[in-house]
């Protein structure tokens, strides 16, 4: 978190000795290293009662922690024992943004900002944090904050940091760069412009960029731990596992082993397939902390992909059991895999309803929906499996011929020729070599013309048959589709009643399967038949 001293100015807050141990409470908790960073707020609380600061930082770092609850119950006490500070108002509106209330929350803000009279900077920089940092955000409003305390402190760096937080959350890499330069133009050693720097880069996946400057933050503290998760992060997405795990390595070490450390150490290590090493980890955080949430959904992620669906799906319960009352703690891979585990267990239909509920986190993500149109077409349930597909190519900027070849597939298996047939014409129009698509128009052309009266499918199939053939080199891969579309092609030549023709096309049935009894007793049909004669 950007968390900020030099309040004593500012607040008219006298911290004497106890400021330097405020400072380093905030630096442990920076350093991701919460648990320790806990024990020093509970002896600067213990010291200072009435010291409303110190309990805002501490409900900060319980927020970090996940522990939602008690951050609420320190906020709380610190605006009773220290009723003319802000900041803890601030904290309580946090814990509205977390559960997606902004209304609530700006009501909170703008109380806090009047007790500052707008003329606080900490106070305004830490209410435009507060509508930067959680999912529930007003990017808007945190601008106009940051501007106003940029006219009270002009040369304080960490306002221009949290303006590049702001201008990076709005997709705006130039604007974020240039905010976090001016930081360092202030402040050299100024650590969480280069890390939060070196973040803009890794989303823009510009990772040597990113490297370097997270290289530079541990220049500055060689003991800075979320640089090496960062680094290690980077390196996976690389490909370079071992140089990922030795940073994961080094961020375990320096952050003191704790559990949020652990935590996503072991994430990372799942994201690695290094399922034994995870649950190890884990194992470890399940000693101290039995009801850790992300701890119990890792879990079971983890016995998912190692084949231990009954244990998964006994812990995804329990993920789902716990966050019963706040949804708003789970997230879309939770839906995701309770959606797998359902379907594995036999119940595809419960499966998809889950699926379908993490779409709703992300509607953007491609591979939801090929996950729930799976889950429909095994239940039988086509229509909705086409529907998938067509909401994947509506929500994906990136759309691939197979999407319109599986839609294709899902309306015929849905009896829905007519919307087969669209979608199979995109394949051809998409790749106009691609033998398939016209073999699927024949299919579906066929079905809205069973007597072959309009020879709808005959110029798709013998589009088919003529791509088929030119490719020899993979003939064998074409054979029993060659055969469905010749033994069209002689039935359609015979209701036109062009016998050779059909006699032909049955021959070339009989080339492809030597056996084929309809190929027979169709040819000694035509020959026999008054038409023929």
């Amino acid at each position: 978190m950007n968390k900020y001293i030099g309040l004593s100015l500012i607040l008219g807050i006298t911290f004497t000795s106890q400021a330097q141990t405020l400072k380093e409470a905030i630096r442990l908790n920076e350093n991701e290293q919460q648990e320790a960073a806990s024990g020093l707020y509970q002896q600067l609380i213990l010291k200072e009662p009435t010291n409303g600061t110190n309990y805002y930082y501490y409900g900060e770092n319980l927020i970090d922690e996940e522990k939602l609850d008690s951050a609420k119950i320190i906020f709380q006490n610190g605006k009773q024992k220290d009723i003319l500070n802000p900041l803890n108002t601030i904290g309580l509106a946090e814990l509205m943004l977390i559960q997606g209330d902004l209304k609530s929350a700006k009501v909170q803000i703008d109380a806090a900002l009047l007790m500052g009279n707008n003329k606080s900077a900490i106070v305004l920089m830490e209410a435009a944090e507060a509508y930067t940092r959680y999912n529930t955000k007003d990017l808007a409003t945190a601008q106009v904050l940051l501007d106003q305390a940029v006219k009270l402190e002009p040369k304080n760096p960490e306002i221009y940091n949290l303006m590049g937080d702001v201008y990076s959350e709005q997709n705006n890499g130039s604007l974020a760069a240039a905010n976090y330069n001016k930081s360092l133009e202030l402040d050299k050693n100024q650590m969480k412009a280069l890390f939060h720097k070196g973040q803009l880069y890794r989303r823009a996946t510009n990772y040597d960029g990113a490297m370097d400057e997270f290289l530079n933050a541990i220049k500055i503290d060689p003991n800075f731990a979320p640089a090496y998760r960062e680094m290690g992060e980077i390196s996976f997405k690389q490909r370079k596992l071992e140089q990922a795990k030795e940073n994961y390595k080094k961020y375990l070490e320096l952050s003191k082993n704790n559990n949020n450390a652990r935590l996503r150490y072991a994430y990372f290590l799942y994201e690695g397939n290094n399922y034994k090493e995870a649950s190890d980890e884990l194992n470890l955080i399940n000693k101290v902390d039995s009801s850790n949430l992300a701890m119990m959904r890792i879990m079971s992620y983890i016995n998912f992909e190692a084949g231990k669906n009954d244990s998964a799906l006994h812990t995804i319960v329990k993920v789902f059991e716990i966050t019963k009352q706040d949804s708003s703690r789970r997230m879309a891979r939770d839906y995701i895999y309770y959606g797998k585990m359902l379907s594995k267990s036999g119940n595809d239909s419960l499966g998809a309803d889950y699926i379908h509920q993490a779409i709703q986190f992300d509607p953007a993500k491609p591979e939801l929906y090929d996950e729930l149109a799976d889950l429909y077409n095994k239940s039988k349930k086509y229509d909705l499996a086409a529907k998938a597909y067509s909401d994947k190519i509506a929500n994906s900027t990136k759309i691939s011929i197979t999407d319109y070849f599986n839609l294709g597939r899902a309306w015929y298996s849905a009896k829905d020729y007519q919307k087969a047939d669209s979608a199979f014409i995109k394949v051809t129009e998409l790749n106009t070599t691609w033998a398939i698509g016209y073999f699927w128009r024949g299919r579906s052309n066929g079905q809205l013309d069973l007597d072959a009266k309009n020879g709808l499918a005959t110029p798709f199939y013998q589009m088919y048959v003529e791509l088929a053939e030119a490719d020899s080199a993979n003939a064998s891969k074409y054979k029993n589709n060659l055969i469905e579309a010749n033994s069209y092609l002689a039935f359609g030549a015979f209701v036109k009643k062009d016998c050779k023709a059909s006699i032909a096309f049955w021959h070339k049935v009989l080339v492809l399967d030597t056996t084929n009894k309809q190929a027979k007793e169709s040819i000694e049909s035509i020959k026999n038949s008054k038409e023929c004669k």
